[in-house]
């Protein structure tokens, strides 16, 4: 792993793909365990604090979401301090760093949603731009099964709105606004890991293809950028420390905020997202 070839074409290019920060021993149990999370699902007759749900494929409901993975197993939870990942965030936003999310986005085969165009920080805000986020290839990614997209160097901003022309956040952008066919496809085989900037404009897919597309995304804060956006359980909120020392310090940088506020669907980008007239990647053939 060239660190200095990894931070070099992530400030340049807004992300980096890391083919094989985990090993295969590793990979394997973290499909297992999503499997065995999956099978969980059988028995919830609706959207609860563990899962989201897609719309129904050959008649079968789908897993959109596992939420919060990190307090539902502890490999999960080991992971977002897995030592090679952490090498690449520390040189990325700093040696402290607090684990400030972490879901499991699923897109099931034949017909797994898309996640239309959007910047982290549209929705998530902090004093200082020093986020990034990790995202653990469980499945092989590729064109066809919805990898992630994203817009090489939208990470220099500005950022877009999000807003409907009403003022609702809607957590989609106009892709008139930009050029999609710039995209770069963050494709790779099950160990990968690619991190992307809070600014870099990115979006998936539909899975169109006969195999699953699941992704574990660790969302990294520097431990001293503070949310603007949530209420914070203090014990709660540093237990996520993953690296360097516990801080009540907050360092405030002038970066451009608008707050994904008023809302008419609460915060599952998948419901937000539905409000948002114009779409990419839902009506692409």
């Amino acid at each position: 792993m060239n660190i200095d070839a990894i931070v070099a074409h992530y400030h340049e290019h807004g992300y980096v793909i890391v083919p094989g920060l985990l090993d295969p021993a590793e990979i394997a149990a973290l499909r297992a365990l999503t499997d065995s999370v999956e099978a969980l699902s059988l028995d919830v007759e609706s959207e609860n604090a563990m899962f989201d749900f897609d719309h129904d494929i050959d008649g079968k409901r789908t897993i959109q979401r596992i939420k919060k993975p990190n307090r539902i197993d502890p490999l999960y939870a080991s992971l977002a301090a897995h030592p090679r990942v952490l090498a690449v965030a520390e040189v990325l936003i700093g040696s402290s760093i607090r684990l400030n999310h972490t879901k499991i986005n699923m897109k099931a085969a034949n017909g797994g949603a898309a996640l239309e165009w959007h910047q982290d920080w549209a929705f998530a805000p902090h004093t200082n731009m020093a986020t990034t986020v990790a995202s653990m290839l469980i499945d092989d990614a590729s064109t066809a099964n919805g990898a992630m997209q994203v817009i090489p160097s939208s990470h220099r901003g500005p950022l877009l709105d999000h807003h409907d022309e009403e003022g609702y956040f809607v957590g989609a952008v106009d892709p008139g606004s930009f050029d999609p066919a710039a995209a770069a496809i963050l494709e790779g085989p099950a160990g990968t890991v690619t991190f992307h900037h809070p600014l870099t404009l990115h979006g998936s897919g539909v899975n169109r293809s006969g195999a699953s597309r699941r992704i574990l995304f660790y969302e990294y804060a520097a431990s001293d950028a503070f949310p603007l956006f949530y209420k914070v359980d203090w014990d709660e909120y540093d237990s996520r420390i993953v690296a360097g020392p516990s801080t009540s310090e907050v360092r405030f940088e002038a970066n451009y905020v608008k707050l994904p506020f008023p809302s008419r669907a609460g915060s599952s980008i998948y419901k937000i997202q539905t409000e948002a007239k114009t779409k990419f990647f839902a009506n692409a053939q």
